[in-house]
């Protein structure tokens, strides 16, 4: 088989693509004694070991991660790494949401974010025509980038909107075809105001959740999206969901 088990025989009659961008560039290496990178990792193993208790999520979601720093690195399932994208087999990166065995992420390098959103698109949209190809009922891919800082090019420069319209661009073509969903979220140090160029309705900052409640709720909102709904709606109902979990979080600790 091409694919880990993941099909119609199975009961899966339906596929949620979501494409991971996590950002591993140097910034991410701090704090010094409790560095963010590590939390990350932490999380995501306890996210994904804890999703086999999610049906629904089991049943429908299917899993690619991309890296980016100074490089961009697509997951390899098979070799079990982070490897050039070019390097691995496009038919293979993306896996069901129950068996992604993440990798130990290390911070360093620059922040090499539209590439990573590139390659992110062009993944995704290859997915999504071979499992229509294949007539398995897919919903557009979702592409989820998380970050602490800003973009930047080659030599390590922060890009400014300009630099950045090409790729924001894409987006918004990717978007208006129904081919993905682009949701930049930031935690502290993401540069809002440039995320909102890559994704003017979707970018977003997370600075009062860990990384494992951000994991969460990224999935559940991929859960609860209608699979006819335009790419201004789901940014909207995602974003109202990330509303109704800070004021969640607000009244626990009032009441603690």
């Amino acid at each position: 088989m091409s694919e880990y088990g993941f099909g119609l025989a199975e009961g899966y009659d339906e596929r949620q693509p979501v494409v991971l961008l996590l950002d591993t560039s140097a910034s991410m290496g701090r704090p010094a004694g409790n560095p963010r990178i590590d939390e990350l990792s932490a999380a995501l193993v306890r996210w994904f070991d804890g999703v086999r208790a999610e049906p629904r999520l089991r049943a429908r979601v299917e899993v690619c991660l991309i890296t980016f720093d100074s490089r961009v690195r697509v997951f390899d399932p098979d070799r079990e790494r982070l490897v050039p994208v070019e390097e691995a087999a496009p038919d293979r990166l993306f896996v069901p949401v129950d068996r992604m065995r993440p990798p130990r992420l290390e911070a360093s390098g620059l922040t090499r974010m539209t590439e990573a959103v590139e390659t992110a698109l062009d993944l995704a949209r290859a997915r999504h025509r071979a499992l229509q190809e294949r007539q398995v009922q897919v919903r557009r891919p979702f592409l989820w980038v998380l970050t602490d800082g800003a973009p930047t090019d080659a030599n390590g420069e922060a890009m400014d909107p300009a630099a950045l319209a090409g790729t924001a661009e894409k987006v918004r073509r990717g978007e208006e075809r129904g081919e993905c969903v682009v949701q930049a979220i930031g935690v502290r140090g993401a540069d809002l105001e440039l995320l909102r160029v890559l994704a003017p309705k979707g970018a977003l900052m997370l600075e009062g959740l860990d990384f494992g409640q951000i994991l969460d709720l990224l999935f559940q909102s991929s859960d609860r999206i209608g699979a006819v709904q335009a790419a201004d709606e789901i940014h909207g109902q995602v974003a109202g969901l990330v509303d109704w979990q800070r004021r969640l979080r607000l009244l626990e600790e009032r009441y603690q």
